[in-house]
């Protein structure tokens, strides 16, 4: 899952969709299955972020054309699921999801910093020229089920505004489809979900179908997986950097798998592993939510001024290699440049931003990692030419 991290860098002006690195790779333009993303300071009233790439997606009330289209999208490879902010969702009305007892169903999502508390809602969701109709979403912040149910308030920090959220939405692009899968299915007790009425909220078991999911996997086409593609930047960062997200693979003549290698991960958690300095981290993952390469590494240095980031005397040269569970493994070579250096450019994008691991057994392949990439994601169950997914290409 996704430990996001957006880090404030100050008031920057909004940087157009131009890319200020070098050339993302060649898909052609107005391609049905191509949306276009860029990483930049982040929505007006946001604070400034860094290492997030954006993309707009349009919400429509299902089977019309009653829609609103949603700028500043981060777009998340490390969580499944479209989640947008009830203040910036002002242009349509989306019907709500009931649970099994016919009450609004609601949904307490948690990321490593924090969480998310919002009702569940039917849309279709367009992405470039891709429709997903009548899927869940998350309404982050509804007013409707203002109430915060205690176990959910419990588990963190409320990530309900756009201040604190960073963005006006998230796209959960994982490759395990579901946010919750067969234990929200089963769990009545401990799941996510809860059943609201009269301002009081329970825990519920919600099946898949209502669940709220990667919309990627819902479309008429292209619904295979995804690839997330940027080009590169200096060590010092891009004041912007434009991507692209190509959905399908293997479907069109701009999704081929090509010479990428072939990761599979496990199906419950999306999980690969990572060798790193002679030790083995079982629980590791790509994760474009995450703004920087989280690992553990005793020998780098915190930062004093942006503390929570790494901080070396000098730029790092590091290496790692990511293993599969199909055993197929892939060397990955890296920089990490001290935070308090990059973040004093006042630019946005950086290829060599780190920050200490959630744990021992733990390497996240954060946002750097997609940076001079076309990252493929192969969603759980789905056949494409490299096999039948999970699994991540690069």
């Amino acid at each position: 899952m996704a430990i996001r991290g957006l880090f404030c860098i100050g008031s920057l002006s909004l940087a157009a969709y131009a890319c200020s690195g070098d050339s993302v790779p060649n898909n052609p333009q107005g391609s049905g299955n191509v949306a276009s993303v860029v990483v930049d300071n982040g929505p007006s009233g946001a604070g400034g972020s860094a290492n997030v790439p954006f993309v707009d997606v349009t919400l429509c009330s299902p089977g019309t054309s009653h829609c609103q289209t949603i700028d500043h999208v981060s777009v998340d490879t490390g969580s499944s699921g479209l989640r947008v902010l009830a203040s910036v969702l002002t242009g349509v009305t989306l019907p709500a999801v009931n649970a099994s007892n016919s009450n609004p169903l609601a949904e307490c999502f948690s990321f490593i910093d924090g969480y998310v508390w919002g009702s569940v809602l039917h849309a279709d969701v367009k992405v470039g020229g891709e429709v997903a109709q009548n899927i869940p979403i998350q309404l982050i912040g509804d007013s409707a089920i203002a109430n915060v149910p205690s176990d959910c308030a419990s588990t963190g920090s409320s990530e309900d505004t756009l201040m604190t959220f960073g963005s006006n939405g998230l796209i959960g692009l994982n490759q395990i489809i579901p946010d919750c899968g067969s234990y929200c299915a089963g769990n009545g007790t401990m799941a996510g979900y809860y059943s609201c009425t009269g301002g009081t909220c329970s825990n519920v078991a919600v099946p898949i179908a209502n669940q709220i999911s990667n919309p990627a996997a819902f479309f008429a086409q292209d619904d295979n997986g995804a690839i997330l593609q940027f080009g590169t930047v200096p060590a010092t960062g891009a004041p912007t950097l434009a991507g692209q997200l190509v959905f399908g693979i293997g479907t069109q003549a701009n999704n081929a798998l090509g010479s990428a290698r072939v990761l599979t991960v496990d199906k419950q958690n999306g999980f690969f592993t990572t060798t790193f300095n002679g030790a083995t981290f079982p629980t590791s993952f790509t994760d474009s939510g995450t703004n920087a390469l989280a690992f553990n590494d005793s020998s780098i240095p915190g930062c004093t001024m942006n503390q929570g980031f790494d901080c070396p005397m000098s730029a790092s040269n590091l290496m790692a290699t990511n293993t599969g569970r199909n055993d197929a493994s892939t060397t990955v070579p890296f920089t990490v440049e001290s935070a308090d250096t990059l973040f004093a450019t006042s630019n946005t994008a950086f290829d060599d931003l780190a920050t200490p691991g959630v744990d021992d057994m733990t390497f996240d392949w954060g946002f750097p990692f997609f940076i001079g990439r076309s990252v493929f994601m192969a969603w759980d169950g789905k056949s494409t030419p490299g096999g039948t997914g999970p699994y991540v290409a690069y």
